[in-house]
């Protein structure tokens, strides 16, 4: 009876060991064959803004370079967590992506407290692809020209100003500016920050720090005035706008990235393909003079340095949150 215990144990191993090859070799196969159905990349914001624009020009990149089908599905809400959750719940097989800002992926976890993800522990980094900053946008009737005319109005209020924000980024500018230049200010969340835009042109809120590229579309019509950027250097598609260091504010630095995140556990065969794809649409002249039309700059990457770099977010999205008081929700 031993021995016929012994065999049925030996047979049953070899089966698992069987069926786990099986399964390392169909995982093989379909890493190698990917992608062989549309993937849905996923953005965390409204169809039609500045992350949008920017996400679907590198999404049609993707397609272009390997000959696939991805497609843009807009996941808006509660800053760009919404979209972030979707993909961090989602299967590992490559399908389903996140175009994702550090303002979101850094900053999420520092601005609330009851997240149901994390960028360290539930996602894989595929890399980087562009860096954007943020304009003080201000009405266009504002009798402001200036950074330091703009502050001087702003602490004549006395407590009454008011700046409204769409997302991580627009909240974290916002509340530096206030703090650094030493006046009070109350928040009011918009779902988007082309809302909070035409809200300021209309003279509803103070001010807004939006994206350049919706902004600078604005101030294009007559409705708005811009005053500075959120970058280290000027914006290459806004060279007379001062940075928010050279009018004496330097705390007030807000230079958002974007990069491509899969689930977890997705096959490092699936991340270099799309790592070498991304980089290779980055990396294209015509990308580059696409970006800069749109205040946006090129920012080719790898997983290491994507990691890298998320991991600094991080801490200097503590330092933020700490700097400017804001409250975590």
């Amino acid at each position: 009876m031993s021995g016929i215990r012994g065999f049925r144990l030996r047979a049953a191993t070899a089966v698992t060991v069987a069926c786990g090859c099986m399964a390392a070799l169909s995982t093989e196969a379909s890493a190698q064959q990917y992608p062989d159905r549309p993937v849905k990349v996923v953005v965390g914001f409204p169809a039609g803004s500045g992350a949008d624009i920017l996400c679907r020009y590198f999404v049609e990149g993707l397609a272009k370079v390997s000959g696939a089908t991805f497609v843009v599905e807009n996941k808006p809400g509660a800053t760009g967590n919404i979209g972030s959750e979707t993909v961090a719940r989602a299967k590992p097989d490559g399908y389903t992506l996140l175009m994702g800002a550090s303002s979101n992926m850094a900053g999420g976890p520092n601005l609330y407290k009851n997240l149901t993800w994390h960028p360290q522990k539930d996602f894989e980094v595929v890399s980087t692809f562009a860096q954007l900053g943020f304009v003080l946008t201000v009405a266009a009737n504002s009798p402001a020209k200036t950074v330091a005319e703009f502050t001087t109005l702003m602490k004549a209020k006395a407590g009454k100003s008011t700046f409204g924000f769409g997302n991580t980024s627009g909240l974290a500018a916002s509340s530096l500016y206030a703090h650094e230049a030493g006046f009070q200010a109350t928040s009011v969340a918009y779902k988007s920050n082309p809302q909070a835009v035409s809200d300021v042109a209309e003279g509803q809120i103070d001010y807004v720090f939006s994206d350049a590229l919706f902004s600078m579309s604005q101030e294009k019509a007559g409705k708005v005035r811009l005053l500075a950027v959120t970058t280290p250097q000027r914006l290459s598609s806004l060279p007379d706008l001062p940075t928010m260091a050279q009018v004496g504010l330097p705390a007030v630095e807000v230079a958002p990235w974007w990069a491509v995140f899969a689930p977890l556990k997705t096959p490092q065969e699936i991340l270099g393909k799309l790592d070498g794809w991304l980089n290779t649409v980055a990396r294209q002249p015509e990308a580059r003079e696409f970006l800069v039309k749109q205040g946006i700059e090129p920012l080719p990457g790898t997983p290491a340095k994507t990691r890298e770099m998320l991991a600094a977010s991080l801490k200097d999205w503590a330092r933020i949150v700490d700097l400017a008081k804001i409250t975590p929700q």
